[in-house]
């Protein structure tokens, strides 16, 4: 393996950072699904004194209709102190709310910012770089994996929404009217940063959130109750019964909802201009029905708006699975989940069929086991390693990869290529052709691709796929995504 400093790049750095602000668990409990604990636990008891509150103003209200004029004064200066009272109460809750929003708002603009770009093609480029990153700072095996995929499912999921809700309207296959009337005003509209753009606002935000928080549920005391128990001690990833099951995404879905109308509520608008706050209400009041509208309609999608939503949340689900049966080896057998999925009749093909192009059958970040072609184009006698880094293929079943050896030597100068199924050892035509080679050669070629061969004597001979999360751990490794030229293998 090649040495180096283990540790992370500045962007793998930035990743992080934004996961652990999505979910995490820290002292300072800041980020989103912690702030959502704390608004679930504390809900109950700041509803029950808001009731007393507004039963105080009631009441002195009530007394002031009755009092002689004697008492009249008293009354009233019991009334004030209670109206005051109230409105302290829920400006405190309404800043409360506010904070949440303006985190969930500024996450959302950074992940469009990381994975926008100033052409289709930087588009492309920085959300598989995104995507990828997520996978490979993933661990594939150990005790951490279901903990660390449940941190970064969310931001994995919210990046192929937005991917998919590009792809489903330039394919002329998202007929819903609030998305197509702001798709039609953004186009040709170069709107700074701080400036309203209706695509990115309306549609592109109010999605990225919809994707982050259609788990926030969860962060309830009733659900928390079903996934670790009364003690708080019962494995969370566990297989759940059928009736807790049910149970919890009932609860799920509704206390999600409920977060967003009241958790967070809708963003204040700041400034003295009339016309301009209606305006902002009006819109704040739209962006929200269409976060509500996306999780509703999630439940059964069929073929609507709902699977900007659902079909990510399920490849994301095996991809990034918190499941005590995740194996690494199964990740691309996430297209066929899918594909199950739609013969059933449970998912939208042309949902499914978008979703895939995409992505392709080999999740971004996978380790690529290929036989490499010399000058003649004729198939050596070994393998390489390349890992997957890029989105849209040409062919859903042949990887757009970086090589990450060469001759069996780890090159950080590789360049990219395009593997095609009767090269890949996924695939048993591939393994075959290499079936002839001495069991010798192919202990040479597995000594001088992994670093710890003794430990390793008992890896198959014929590898179907590598796991470059050790790779990668080296800070030089982690720029996979600048431009190479591209080979076919």
């Amino acid at each position: 393996m090649t040495l180096g400093t283990i540790g992370k790049s500045t962007y793998s750095k930035l990743v992080s950072t934004l996961i652990n602000r999505i979910c995490d668990t820290t002292a300072v409990a800041d980020s989103l699904y912690e702030q959502a604990v704390q608004y679930f636990q504390q809900a109950v008891a700041q509803q029950a004194e808001k009731t007393e509150l507004e039963q105080q103003v009631f009441l002195f209200e009530n007394r002031q209709k009755q009092v002689n004029k004697r008492d009249l004064a008293l009354v009233e200066r019991n009334l004030q102190q209670a109206q005051n009272e109230r409105q302290t109460f829920q400006q405190a809750r309404n800043e409360e709310a506010s904070t949440r929003m303006a985190a969930l708002k500024k996450i959302c603009l950074d992940i469009l910012e990381l994975c926008q770009g100033e052409s289709q093609e930087d588009t492309h480029m920085n959300s598989a770089k995104l995507l990828g990153t997520i996978q490979l700072l993933s661990p594939t095996e150990g005790k951490h994996v279901a903990a660390s995929n449940q941190k970064s499912k969310h931001l994995y999921k919210a990046i192929l929404s937005l991917r998919l809700l590009d792809k489903l309207l330039a394919d002329g296959e998202l007929n819903n009217a609030y998305v197509q009337q702001r798709y039609q005003a953004s186009k040709g509209l170069k709107a700074g940063k701080d400036e309203y753009n209706p695509f990115r606002d309306d549609v592109q935000i109010p999605l990225l959130m919809a994707a982050l928080l259609q788990d926030i549920g969860n962060c309830h005391p009733e659900a928390l109750l079903i996934l670790k128990g009364a003690d708080g001690k019962a494995d969370e990833f566990r297989v759940l019964e059928n009736d807790e099951r049910l149970a919890l995404l009932q609860i799920s879905y509704r206390e999600s909802l409920k977060y967003i109308t009241q958790g967070l509520g809708l963003d204040k608008y700041s400034g003295n201009s009339k016309e301009e706050r209606d305006q902002f209400i009006k819109l704040e009041g739209e962006r929200q029905n269409f976060v509500l509208t996306l999780l509703k309609n999630a439940i059964k999608p069929e073929h609507g708006i709902g699977n900007l939503l659902k079909i990510p949340q399920i490849y994301t689900s095996v991809v990034l699975s918190t499941k005590s049966s995740f194996a690494y080896e199964t990740l691309p057998k996430v297209a066929l989940v899918l594909e199950k999925g739609v013969e059933k009749g449970v998912y939208s093909k042309v949902a499914v069929d978008a979703l895939l192009s995409i992505t392709g059958i080999f999740p971004q970040g996978f380790g690529i086991t290929y036989i490499p072609k010399d000058s003649d184009r004729q198939d050596l006698d070994r393998y390489e390693y390349a890992i997957v880094t890029g989105l849209y293929p040409a062919d859903i079943r042949q990887p757009v990869c970086r090589m990450v050896t060469r001759n069996l030597t780890y090159n950080v100068s590789a360049q990219g290529c395009i593997v095609s199924v009767e090269n890949n050892l996924y695939y048993p035509q591939a393994r075959k052709k290499l079936e002839r080679i001495s069991e010798e050669r192919l202990l040479e070629i597995l000594s001088k691709l992994v670093s710890n061969f003794e430990e390793r004597k008992n890896m198959p001979l014929l590898p179907k796929f590598w796991r470059p999360d050790e790779y990668f751990s080296y800070v030089k490794n982690q720029n996979l995504w600048n431009k190479v030229v591209m080979h076919s293998n």
